[in-house]
């Protein structure tokens, strides 16, 4: 992770870069990579793992817009994470 900008006494105004396909799943450099602030991208990865933003937007639709009460235990969430990612993997497949 690059940081960049001001170093505030916190960090709280440190940038880095952020791949919107993780690097782990095949993201490049270039238009993959946007510059986010450094509390942001941790916040990002510790909710979201490597989820793409697509991905992340399916993910909260299931879990809290699909009116479908459930109570979630974390190993429950972590398997829809591998589900929504592996069903990613296929479709870019498909189109390749």
């Amino acid at each position: 992770m690059k940081k960049n900008g001001n170093k505030g006494s916190n960090g709280i105004h440190q940038m880095t870069e952020h791949h919107k396909l993780p690097r782990t799943r095949g993201g490049g450099n270039g238009e993959n990579v946007v510059k986010i602030p450094r509390w942001f991208h941790e916040a990002w990865h510790d909710t979201f793992g490597n989820l793409t933003p697509e991905e992340v937007r399916e993910f909260i639709l299931i879990v809290f817009v699909s009116g479908k009460k459930r109570s979630w235990t974390t190993e429950a969430l972590y398997d829809l994470h591998l589900h929504i990612q592996q069903k990613t993997s296929k479709e870019v497949k498909k189109k390749k």
